[in-house]
């Protein structure tokens, strides 16, 4: 079982960044300097996933990225 929680929040962003061959990294690499806890957590659960639909895999850059804009909008 891979835990990202112990690793820097590159290693995460690498990991979710394959879920969609890259098209989503400028807002992993924005959620990771906002939520890192969150992309570690992520990460952590689908680094243990062996099956994940492509509606599942946006589900979770979807997540992620409301959880940066409450951060976000929290800092304000």
């Amino acid at each position: 079982m891979d835990n990202f929680f112990k690793r820097p929040v590159g290693a995460a962003v690498l990991v979710l960044n394959d879920l969609h061959f890259g098209r989503h990294l400028n807002d992993l690499n924005r959620c990771a300097r906002l939520v890192p806890e969150d992309v570690k957590g992520m990460a952590s659960l689908i680094s243990n996933t062996t099956f994940m639909s492509d509606d599942a895999k946006d589900a979770v850059i979807d997540t992620l990225v409301g959880l940066a804009d409450e951060a976000e909008n929290a800092k304000q």
